[in-house]
């Protein structure tokens, strides 16, 4: 600090520690380096920085500090500020103004003149290299800047001119023509047309000639990210997302961005970057959203690109929780684009993460959801994720959080206005707020006992720093363009911010015709400049008086900013235009089924002022199609198809023969086979009169009603119950839905099932390459869904069934037994095979096994068809064989007769696949957490094969560069996140934190062989990530501190006794903080959860300890550790000390020993995998119980299984969580 002085004046500020913090963390960063690269920031958390140093600076000097005095105890977050606005000036030569209007403070030439001072003093005593006779402040700024932002594209455009003209790109060779200013001879220049945005590119060639060295790296790394979007398009999806650190230590964090976010919009090879709009592109990533309109958090499966083929389809394995469902997308019915549809999948409680995985191409992601020490989710007010931002940007924003939450501004203390809250579906004690941010600094959320700090999990709110598109109104209904856009039939309005210079600034407007995902379309007028006042103000896209035609097409807009801000919006736009939609029939408001199919539909198009003309004028849709078209044209030559979609009534009745399907025409059951804890959801536009649901006998008389009630704006519910009891005793019957059409205020009815006690088939053969069903009914509508029985990875193929006979797919033939289900085909859905056949599956035999899959599933096939006596040990079909084996469980048993030849034939197969999983433990345990096991299952499974009795070890390495690893079409693809051992350590918390463990003892080792423990650190952080940071102290100390405070003890025994009530009011209080904020598996707070499961399954935990096997069992081991080692002895007796005072002896209070019971027998079997103690017979003999209590209590057993894991590694290995 310069001089006696304090250059704080308001001692007082709540933004003092913040700035003083911050100095200190951005020191440590820049410390040992001379540029401001590699530092690990986010252009997000620099914009936060901004934002509250701003405020700082200027609550300080309207207290009478003065800015050199400020920027002299802050330099390093002075500097990096100043860096900051240098890669995003807009000029030159009033930098400072617009550095000093970013912050929110109004400029002056005292206080401009002051920062230029000091900048090169203060760039030199951060440490970061100031070239020899650079003392141009501004220079120096954008040397360590890179590039200015509106420098970007003419930067890419001249390595676009020159990789086109076979030159050869390196860094300094670019700084070289930059520098003595021939680049300017490849660069199109624009002295003539003053309404387009110029590409020279003056700042960085006075850079290049100041500081040819540092340029020269930074052109480097832009070099390589170019040609990185080029040659490793995968990759350059995972560097959108974050995934990827290349480029990220040799390029500045904001030009990094800059030129990534170019590069997405507009690829290689875009001529005029300056003006050109660019490709549409796409979300690639799963992500969390909110559905305002519903209240729910969803995650969305995103478009993929589709294989070929009408039937083509994206396959999907969703974990959640350590269970593994399989979702499929494809074409919805009519749809012929080259996309799957979205899939909206309901979050339906609060949870840390889910993990995602494409099958079909080969890619996985890990979606956070809610973070234990930042308990918030930021939704924009159309429902797309800012959770992961630092800086905020949106005047108004869904904010989801405990419902105990405070939401504040930490700038002003002050609680941030709530416009309107409501329940999250599913997330009990949450509440989904949407607040007005449009007048705040930050946001912060606050639980009990927290108060207001900018230095904890805050977030800043800027609303300058975005543009937002306004739709005029609601589209046009039914109608959209062949990209899918709705059409709307006014202009898209832009609405501006005020300036973040705080002065007028000009905007380029451009407008290309939209030509799909991933493609560039032709642009429809020269860029436009938009003069934007200081104050901002909203704007017509397309400026209804600028023509006398009207706007008809669907367009692509860009806006770019002076700092090469980008904002785009797809819209489609029929100026004028009025359609009217009519659904022929008694039901006028959605199409219903009807003679020949659906009801006819129709829509009339008229123009409004500006005229136009539609061919057809009306698009009639026959009772066989999903939709029409029509093409709108104008006098100056225009053309727009457009595609009318009616709406049809869809509903989904719940049965036991097959998942819930959406369909539209009604199907044929069994009395027997309606779902009575399901619900029947009845889709339709709008609201539907008195809608109501009535089984009816086979005379036609009503014998139940039940009426629906709305759970959104479009879906209608009630449960199956009364139904299903109705239909049970049936011969014969329907099912009906009747309600009042709004449109034509008449009542229709449509049937959704007719009940039928005579099957589709009585039997299935196969000849000749064909399936021919016996006793089938011809006059029903059927289709079949065929499995191969011998590849059960492989999904089922839905083949049409014409007179009691189809066509096998070829690959079926020959491919063993079969197993074929028929069900009620539906011409105007796509109703998807499930995943496993249903009770009515018939089966058809045949000789051979499946050979269309690689080489290891065929050789399981050869093995479960009999055609070979061993399975398989290879790591790719671990997670079938765990299917396989789950498949015959006890609750599934194959036959209630244990001498049958079945249930012979059944025994010798799961122990020969018990075989294969022991033969490969490692891959086995990975493989069961890529398996279809529920998560409630898995521990159960790991303890019954033994696996738990031996060594863990880490997650299988990437495949080799050669093999391409993929998938057989059709297949479920077992373990394809194996591929990926970072991301497969999510799918399954507590197996990927088994499988980190098993790497400890090897790294360790290493280390102290002399390695650096960078290695060891970074596996020890992956594990805090994964486990928690309990679970490190335990590899540090060898003892667990959970086991002190997650124990059960008298006290818990007592509540037991006490009636529901009382017990509910307690476990509340304890509980309820720790089920609404979910946290990593080996917390406090996970593992008390854990242990009392115990007192909630204590009935059935009484039972399973009556004899008392199991506990003296435990007693016995008890005895062996003490004298195998006294260490994890006295670990083994926390559990059993804390029940000092209760009756265990009697039978009422035997559950209160199962932690004892997990914990002992986790320890010894842990402590044989790492030869502490021999093979107890005990625990041997033990192991149906042990997997019993698995099943009853699996949190328990896998915590205390890691627990025991973690303590006898730091027994074996000391040191090796330090």
């Amino acid at each position: 600090m310069s001089g006696s002085a304090n250059p704080i004046a308001d001692l007082n500020d709540s933004l003092l520690g913040w700035a003083s913090q911050t100095e200190l963390k951005l020191a440590q960063v820049l410390a040992d380096r001379d540029r401001v690269t590699g530092t690990g920031l986010k252009s997000d958390d620099i914009e936060c920085i901004e934002r509250f140093y701003g405020t700082f600076l200027s609550r300080q000097m309207s207290a009478g500090a003065t800015i050199a005095g400020l920027v002299d105890v802050t330099p390093t977050v002075a500097v990096v500020t100043l860096v900051a606005r240098a890669a995003r000036m807009t000029d030159r030569s009033s930098f400072f103004d617009e550095y000093l209007h970013g912050l929110g403070l109004a400029p002056s030439d005292g206080l401009t003149g002051d920062l230029a001072d000091v900048t090169v003093n203060l760039v030199r005593r951060v440490g970061l290299q100031v070239p020899d006779a650079l003392e141009d402040p501004v220079l120096l700024l954008a040397t360590h800047a890179g590039v200015t932002g509106n420098e970007v594209p003419g930067l890419l455009e001249l390595l676009d001119i020159l990789d086109g003209a076979d030159r050869e790109l390196t860094g300094p060779g670019i700084v070289d023509m930059l520098a003595d200013g021939s680049y300017a001879e490849h660069l199109p220049t624009d002295d003539d047309d003053e309404d387009r945005p110029v590409t020279l590119l003056p700042v960085t060639a006075d850079v290049a000639a100041a500081a040819p060295e540092i340029l020269g790296d930074v052109l480097a790394g832009v070099i390589e990210l170019r040609e990185l979007t080029r040659t490793d398009p995968r990759g350059w999806r995972a560097l959108l997302a974050g995934q990827d650190d290349r480029g990220r230590g040799i390029l500045p964090v904001l030009l990094r961005g800059a030129v990534a976010a170019e590069l997405r919009e507009r690829p290689v090879g875009t001529p005029d970057r300056g003006s050109a709009v660019g490709v549409a592109t796409r979300e690639h990533t799963p992500r969390v959203i909110f559905d305002a309109h519903r209240g729910k958090v969803c995650l969305r499966l995103s478009e993929q690109v589709l294989p070929e083929g009408q039937d083509a389809e994206v396959q999907w394995r969703v974990s959640v929780e350590g269970t593994t469902r399989i979702y499929r997308t494809g074409r919805s019915w009519g749809e012929t684009g080259g996309f799957s549809e979205l899939l909206d999948l309901h979050v339906e409680r609060q949870l840390r993460e889910i993990t995602v995985a494409d099958i079909t191409n080969d890619t996985t992601w890990v979606v956070p959801v809610v973070d234990s020490d930042d308990p918030v989710l930021v939704f924009s007010i159309k429902g797309q994720n800012l959770t992961d931002l630092a800086s905020l940007h949106h005047p108004e924003l869904i904010v989801v959080t405990p419902d105990d939450s405070r939401l504040v501004d930490v700038v002003t203390g002050a609680d941030i206005p709530v416009i309107s809250s409501g329940a999250v579906d599913g997330w009990a004690g949450w509440t989904a707020r949407r607040v007005d941010t449009s007048q705040v600094a930050s946001l912060q959320v606050l639980r009990p006992g927290q108060t207001p700090s900018p230095m904890h999990n805050v977030r800043c709110v800027d609303p300058r720093q975005r543009v937002m598109f306004r739709d005029p109104g609601a589209p046009v209904a039914d109608l959209r363009s062949l990209g899918g856009l709705p059409i709307h039939s006014a202009s898209l309005l832009a609405e501006f911010p005020p300036t973040v210079s705080g002065a007028e600034e000009t905007w380029w407007l451009s407008i290309s015709a939209y030509a799909g995902t991933g493609h560039a379309g032709d642009e429809v007028a020269p860029a436009e400049p938009l003069i934007i006042p200081a104050e901002g103000g909203v704007f017509d896209i397309f400026d209804p008086e600028l023509y006398d035609a009207p706007w008809v097409g669907e367009y692509l807009v860009r806006l770019r900013g002076p700092r090469n801000e980008s904002f785009r919006h797809e819209f489609a736009i029929v100026e004028g235009i009025d359609a009217t939609t009519d659904i022929h029939g008694a039901c006028r408001s959605v199409r219903i089924p009807a003679t020949g199919g659906l009801s006819e539909a129709s829509c009339t198009i008229r123009p409004g002022d500006k005229p136009f003309t539609a061919k057809p004028r009306t698009i009639h849709v026959a009772p066989d199609e999903a939709g029409g078209d029509a093409v709108i044209t104008t006098d100056e030559g225009d053309a727009m198809p457009l595609r009318f979609t009616p709406p049809r009534l869809t509903f989904e009745v719940p049965l036991t023969t097959q998942p819930p399907m959406w369909r539209t025409t009604r199907f044929v059951c069994g009395a027997r086979q309606f779902d009575a804890g399901g619900v029947l959801r009845i889709r339709a536009t709008g609201e539907l009169g008195d809608p109501k649901v009535t089984v009816r006998n086979h005379h036609g008389a009503p014998l139940r009603t039940v009426r629906l009630t709305a759970e959104d704006g479009r879906t209608y519910t009630a449960p199956m119950a009364q139904l299903a009891a109705s239909t049970a005793v049936l011969p014969g019957g329907r099912m009906e839905f009747e309600w009042t059409d709004p449109r034509s205020d008449r009542r229709v009815s449509v049937n959704l099932a007719l009940i039928d006690p005579a099957p589709h088939a009585t039997g299935v053969t196969v000849g000749d390459g064909h399936l021919v069903f016996e006793g089938v009914s011809r006059d029903r509508a059927l289709g079949a869904w065929v499995w191969p029985a011998t590849a059960p990875w492989v999904f089922a193929r839905t083949i049409p069934v014409t007179d009691g006979r189809t066509e096998l797919p070829t690959d079926f033939i020959d491919a063993g037994e079969l197993t074929v289900q028929l069900h009620s085909a539906d011409p105007f859905s796509v109703l998807r095979a499930p995943i496993v056949p249903g009770t009515t599956a018939l089966t058809a035999s045949q000789p051979g096994h499946y050979t269309g899959s690689s080489e290891p599933l065929n050789e399981l096939s050869a093995f479960l068809s009999g055609d070979s006596e061993t399975a398989p040990t290879d790591a790719s079909v671990m997670p079938v064989l765990w299917d396989f084996l789950a498949g015959f469980s006890p609750d599934t048993g194959v036959t209630s007769d244990p001498d049958s030849e079945a249930a012979v034939g059944a025994g010798q197969l799961r122990r020969a696949v018990s075989t294969a999983l022991a033969a490969n433990p490692a891959a086995a345990l990975a493989g069961l957490s890529a398996s279809l096991v529920p998560s409630e299952a898995q521990p159960g499974k790991v303890v019954v094969s033994g696996l738990v009795h031996g060594p863990f070890a880490a997650p299988a390495a990437e495949p080799d560069a050669d093999d391409d690893g993929d998938p057989v079409e059709g297949e479920v693809a077992p373990a394809p996140e194996t591929r990926d051992a970072a991301v497969a350590i999510h799918r399954t918390a507590w197996i990927g934190t088994l499988e980190l463990l098993a790497q400890l003892p090897a790294v360790h080792a290493a280390v102290e062989d002399g390695e650096p423990r960078a290695r060891l650190r970074t596996l020890l952080d992956r594990l805090a990530e994964v486990a928690g940071k309990r679970l490190v102290e335990t590899l540090s100390t060898g003892r667990d501190a959970t086991l002190d405070t997650a124990c059960i003890d008298q006290s818990t025994v007592q509540i037991a006794q006490m009636d529901e009530a009382q017990q509910e009011s307690l476990l509340k209080m304890f509980f309820a903080q720790a089920e609404i904020v979910p946290g990593p598996i080996m917390d406090d707070s996970a593992r008390l959860l854990a242990v009392f499961e115990t007192f909630n399954k204590r009935h059935e935990l009484n039972a399973l300890l009556a004899d008392r096997e199991m506990v003296t069992s435990a007693a016995a081991l008890m005895k062996a550790m003490r004298g195998a080692n006294r260490r994890l002895y006295s670990s083994a007796r926390v559990r059993f000390d804390k029940l000092e005072g209760v009756d265990t002896d009697s039978g009422a209070n035997t559950w209160a020993l199962a932690p004892v019971v997990s914990l002992v027998f986790a320890l010894a079997a842990r402590m044989h995998a790492h030869g502490l103690m021999g093979k107890s017979k005990l625990l041997t003999a033990a192991t149906p119980g042990w997997s019993r209590l698995a099943d009853l209590t699996p949190d328990l057993v896998t915590g205390d299984l890691i627990a025991a894991e973690a303590m006898v590694l730091a027994v074996t290995n000391p040191g090796i969580g330090d």
